[in-house]
């Protein structure tokens, strides 16, 4: 068993302090320093049971954080391809204090598409076993952050808003193309404008029975047809704001929808893609339990500035800038941290709200309320323990410390 003690422990509603946290794979209590330090002891067990202590130093202690959209970081992407890619980015992540992420593919070819889910879901395999290993009551023996499946961003885009997408392998939505690997997708991105009625709620209702979530995004959607959409059954939003119909007063677009609507809004808060007064709003009229930070972030997140490549693009890096040739935004250089760390300087949340935007909001997402992206006994004891600027001292991924830098 281990412990986390003298750190602030981040809950659904509240920080605790003066607590400690008890784990093996999953959560196992929490109880006060006095009662776990007057059994502990000399003998340096709980409950009959030897204890590894960790210390936290004065540090927030929170669940795991959870990026469900990141394409690549460290020289790796995704459409890469490369089970060991996957892993190179699964251990940057942990650095990140993220502990499970869905890798997401962009719009491609067919056969290149589905080469990188065959990638995501070889990884998956590998870490389910390596999880095993680690064994049940012990700690299991993961390296980095889970892959728990992927982000399908295309190719059923709308090509106006196609951003950085290829927009020659664009195409309708057809839920036979997902079908051999609903077992991978997790999320895929929908312009509900691309389909008529009928074909959209078809659509909608096959992924829903497969579990795979729908996301509205690079849309040209109408306020009326993001309503109709949502109304079907899509509850997530793609990165908010960027490659959709903004709001305006006499044409609401997918923005205005969304505000209005119970789904779920993915934000990317670097400052660039959005800005810190549009995140406020957003915050204001969607509250923690329906905003989502991601990073979206490139192979070149982690490098620097520097020339990099998106989907066959020339991408440059300058001033943390990620832009096509033309311009172009393409993706992000964010790291999940810096994100947690934006979105509270600009909205001016408390830790309980900001912290549930990257752990609860996301485990609801996946289906997976109470197993991840919560610190409570039987959850999944995946664990990220920070400072006050969010900087990173241990990730813990089913009670194996996966990245350390405690100074």
């Amino acid at each position: 068993m281990r412990a986390i003690v003298h750190g602030k422990l981040v809950l659904e509603d509240k920080v605790l302090e003066g607590c400690v946290l008890l784990f093996d794979t999953k959560i196992k209590a929490i109880v006060t320093e006095t009662a776990f330090f007057a059994e502990y002891g000399a003998a340096g067990t709980w409950q009959g049971q030897p204890v590894a202590v960790t210390y936290a130093g004065g540090r927030y202690v929170a669940p795991g954080f959870l990026n469900l959209h990141i394409h690549g970081c460290l020289g790796k992407d995704t459409m890469d391809a490369d089970p060991e890619g996957l892993e190179i980015m699964s251990r940057f992540q942990a650095q990140t204090g993220v502990t499970a992420f869905l890798p997401a593919t962009m719009t491609y070819e067919w056969p290149a598409v589905y080469k990188a889910l065959d990638a995501v879901r070889a990884a998956m395999a590998r870490q389910a076993a390596a999880g095993k290993a680690g064994g049940e009551g012990g700690t299991a023996g993961y390296t980095g952050a889970r892959i728990l499946g992927a982000y399908l961003e295309g190719p059923f885009v709308n090509g106006a808003y196609k951003g950085a997408q290829r927009g020659t392998a664009i195409c309708k939505a057809d839920f036979a193309r997902l079908e051999p690997y609903a077992d991978v997708i997790r999320i895929v991105v929908l312009a509900p404008e691309t389909l008529g009625a009928a074909d959209r709620d078809r659509f909608l209702a096959a992924c829903r029975e497969q579990g795979i979530l729908v996301s509205l995004g690079h849309s040209a959607a109408t306020y009326d047809e993001a309503r109709a959409a949502f109304a079907a059954g899509a509850s997530h939003v793609t990165h908010l704001y960027n490659a959709m119909t903004g709001f305006h007063h006499r044409q609401p677009g997918l923005v205005g929808a969304a505000w209005q609507s119970g789904a779920v809004c993915e934000l990317i808060a670097d400052n660039l893609h959005v800005h810190p007064a549009a995140q406020r709003l957003l915050y204001r009229l969607k509250g923690p339990d329906e905003v989502e930070l991601v990073t979206d972030s490139l192979r070149a997140c982690g490098l620097g500035d520097g020339p990099s490549e998106l989907g066959g693009q020339q991408v440059m890096v300058r001033n943390g800038e990620a832009r096509l040739a033309g311009g172009t935004l393409a993706g992000s250089v964010l790291k999940l941290n810096d994100a947690v760390r934006h979105f509270k300087e600009n909205t001016g949340a408390d830790w309980p709200s900001v912290i549930r935007t990257v752990t609860r909001v996301p485990a609801g997402e996946l289906r997976k309320e109470g197993v991840l992206g919560s610190i409570r006994p039987g959850a999944l004891a995946d664990i990220t323990v920070f400072d006050e600027a969010v900087t990173i001292a241990c990730t813990i991924v089913q009670g194996a410390t996966v990245y350390q830098n405690m100074i």
